[in-house]
């Protein structure tokens, strides 16, 4: 006898009359949406401060240079946001991502191929295949995720480095299509003496932001992965597939890292086999300071998006403030705990205030 799924496509969604602010912003506790106008007012007061130290920050010009930096980073994660609502993790995303886009611009120089679509189609499909085999590795031998993909990053890294004796790929050996891709502009405003504008990374950004919060908030692959999330035990009784789970999820943020890596690497104009590997904590603080748990169950698009905002607001303007880039993994982990303390202490809050209640 088959086990009927609770998660079915045709069940309704949970919080299905929720505004699209509601569902926009983080699931998984009254809280959780607390900390994300706080953290939305940190930003808020650090643009001010930035303004009053530069007046000239307060523009579009600023704006469009943030998103053209922080685009492919907030890109891998919300990758690595849909395996923490599951209660995974995932090291292995930079790695993968810088080998796809390395395989994709080497692959397109061998073959002759100078095509954007076909880059892009190599480094995702590489990225998927890496996640795939994440997932499968993880369910068929119940190892923890962090083991996991922590080995897949030194395997990724030594197959690159050793069987495919990986050297930098300059500018000038990258196909056009790439080298292209990292600079054009959707549309220039003026901006001084010159121009500015809006970078074609937009367009990615839009996109995945809003495919994930579609996977994630009404799909039954999220309403079970965040069931799993939150209990991995009832989840299972319920008749959630957790081999489908982690297939779907550990695959979507391969394809994310796999775009990430040719994004990343069309921007700087360089194929370096070490560029991105030891960044891991970026991304990662960016996922927990937006409200998503290593245990699973909770976490949101919005949530994400606000601490990439926060962590590339850091990286572009503590110069301005006359500090140096230095202090900028200071004051990234310094947010961490910051928010996990405030996230923890109104959890005990609300507890005990329902304990009280109950005595009552």
């Amino acid at each position: 006898m088959t086990t009927r799924s609770t998660f079915e496509p045709n069940a309704p969604t949970p919080g299905a009359a929720a505004s699209w602010r509601e569902r926009l912003w983080p699931r998984g506790g009254s809280g959780s949406g607390e900390n994300l106008r706080l953290l939305a007012l940190i930003i808020l007061a650090y643009i001010v401060i930035v303004t009053f130290q530069s007046p000239d920050f307060l523009s579009l010009a600023s704006l469009f240079d943030l998103i053209r930096t922080g685009s492919a980073l907030t890109i891998v994660a919300l990758g690595v946001l849909v395996v923490m609502v599951t209660g995974g993790i995932d090291v292995s995303f930079l790695a993968n991502a810088i080998l796809s886009a390395w395989i994709a611009t080497a692959l397109s120089n061998a073959l002759g191929i100078d095509s954007l679509a076909f880059a892009l189609t190599v480094a995702i499909g590489i990225g998927t295949f890496v996640g795939l085999v994440n997932g499968l590795i993880i369910y068929l031998f119940s190892l923890p995720t962090l083991i996991t993909t922590l080995a897949m990053q030194g395997v990724l890294q030594g197959v690159l480095m050793v069987f495919l004796g990986a050297r930098p790929i300059t500018a000038g050996f990258m196909p056009s299509s790439l080298r292209d891709f990292g600079t054009s502009v959707l549309f220039e405003i003026p901006a001084g003496p010159g121009f500015t504008g809006l970078s074609v990374f937009a367009i990615p950004l839009v996109i995945v932001i809003a495919l994930t919060w579609y996977l994630l908030n009404r799909t039954p692959i999220g309403r079970a992965s965040y069931a799993l999330g939150s209990n991995p035990l009832g989840a299972v009784r319920s008749g959630v597939e957790v081999l489908k789970i982690n297939l779907v999820v550990y695959g979507y943020a391969g394809a994310l890292a796999g775009l990430t890596g040719l994004m990343m690497v069309s921007e700087i104009r360089l194929v370096n086999p070490v560029s991105l590997v030891g960044n891991e904590l970026i991304v990662l603080a960016a996922v927990v300071i937006g409200g998503a748990k290593l245990t699973g169950g909770t976490g949101s698009v919005g949530g994400v998006v606000l601490g990439m905002a926060l962590i590339t607001l850091l990286s572009n303007t503590l110069v301005t403030l006359g500090l140096s880039a230095s202090w900028n993994r200071f004051f990234i982990g310094a947010a961490m705990v910051a928010i996990a303390a405030i996230s923890h202490y109104r959890a005990k809050q609300r507890n005990l205030k329902l304990l009280n209640f109950q005595d009552v």
